[in-house]
């Protein structure tokens, strides 16, 4: 293991392709997921919280595996700084509920426009 915390090591083009396989995985996981969602028929809530419960799960075990000499203490810590970036991410989640909750609103509108003028499909809600 490196000894830097340094995800993105010190070159700009390492900080792109970081990025851009950040995003590949992002979208991948997310159409795997949603492709799940619809073969068992279960809803977003129920998926959020397993993917949450999941995700410390992994950090924990990514913590017992990789850490050098691993700790109660240092595992408290490290779900500590979990917590930490969370709440930076649900920060910027709710700077961006406007704008979130008016695309929502837009594409309800399209599908129920579309389910109107197509009998075959149905409409959200």
């Amino acid at each position: 293991m490196s000894d830097s915390d340094d995800l993105f090591g010190e070159e700009p083009e390492d900080m792109k392709q970081f990025a851009d396989d950040l995003e590949r995985h992002r979208q991948e996981l997310h159409e795997r997921i949603c492709d799940y969602m619809n073969e068992e028929e279960i809803d977003e809530n129920y998926v959020a919280h397993l993917l949450l419960e999941s995700a410390v799960n992994l950090r924990m075990a990514a913590y017992g595996l990789y850490v050098e000499n691993p700790s109660v203490a240092g595992l408290k810590i490290d779900l500590e700084r979990m917590a930490r970036e969370l709440g930076e991410m649900l920060r910027a989640a709710k700077k961006g509920a406007e704008e979130y909750i008016r695309l929502a609103k837009e594409e309800r509108a399209k599908l129920e426009a579309e389910a109107e003028t197509s009998p075959d499909k149905e409409a959200p809600g």
